[in-house]
């Protein structure tokens, strides 16, 4: 059972690299075509029946798009400095906290906004982004960055460290960046490349940012923190909630963002208040390869 390095293995930074790197050939050579030319058609605008005026947020303003693609590349380099940065380094740890819990509060409070863009009854996150392009990127980099960074400081809070959860975090955000550049093509899964890339995306999102939190809470369980387990077996319960009201009720706004905000308390818990904390227990080092 291997421990927890101290220094930032340098295979999570070149996994990163290689993740920046496709997505800025993917974005120059693959997606600039789509999105300045074929997003704008009158056929790839109509979405369920509803002509939609921009569903990229770029037409007319094609300028855009080169400031998007070199500011989303930013955006994403910027990950595994939050790896070395809240999961590795022992520096400046109150700034951290603090930096982690503003962009925890801002997540959960722009998602609830987004969520209620629209009538959650009728719209999905997805949806809402046709009309709200930008609004949409934003979603997808808020949501990325306040669960991601949160997550690292959680391990490291706990003297956590898992390779796999690290990993399936890392290509979970990476994921949202398909997802908020490939607008939906409707409420109805289609065999075309733009249903099947935006709904990839999304998925992989979903349960890449749940599988580092599960991996932490089950290995807490494990080592029989009963605390801990209660927030497992609660956390699982909504994930399950959410499959079972989709299979029942369909797709609905308040139902899609269950995960995301049963994931902002679990952190929000564990990284903030002294409830899985116990007094005069001395931390062990749990490791998880």
């Amino acid at each position: 059972m291997k421990t927890k390095p101290e220094k930032m293995p340098k295979a999570l930074t070149a996994m990163w690299i290689i993740f920046t790197a496709a997505y800025a050939v993917w974005m120059i050579f693959f997606m600039k075509t789509a999105i300045l030319e074929n997003y704008e058609t009158l056929a790839q605008r109509t979405v369920d029946g509803i002509i939609h005026s921009d569903i990229t947020g770029m037409t007319g303003a094609h300028w855009l798009f080169p400031v998007w693609t070199a500011v989303s590349c930013g955006l994403l380099a910027l990950f595994p400095i939050y790896i070395n940065t809240f999961l590795f380094s022992q520096d400046n740890q109150k700034i951290k906290k603090a930096f982690c819990l503003i962009n925890l509060i801002i997540g959960f409070a722009y998602i609830t906004f987004y969520t209620f863009l629209k009538n959650p009854k009728l719209y999905t996150a997805s949806m809402i982004g046709l009309d709200f392009p930008w609004c949409f990127r934003l979603w997808g980099i808020w949501a990325s960055l306040s669960v991601f960074t949160n997550t690292m400081y959680m391990y490291n809070k706990y003297g956590y460290y898992s390779r796999l959860g690290i990993v399936c975090g890392s290509i979970g955000c990476a994921a949202i960046f398909i997802t908020i550049n490939v607008p939906s093509a409707g409420e109805n899964l289609v065999p075309t490349l733009r249903c099947i890339s935006h709904w990839t995306g999304a998925l992989v999102f979903a349960f890449g940012c749940a599988a580092p939190m599960v991996l932490f809470l089950l290995n807490r369980t494990r080592n029989k923190d009963r605390r801990f387990a209660v927030m497992f077996f609660s956390f699982a319960a909504v994930l399950i909630l959410m499959l079972v009201l989709l299979v029942t009720v369909g797709k609905d706004g308040v139902i899609e963002s269950l995960p995301m905000w049963a994931a902002y308390i679990v952190l929000f818990l564990s990284n903030f208040t002294g409830i899985f904390t116990p007094a005069k227990e001395k931390q062990k080092d749990l490791v998880n390869v």
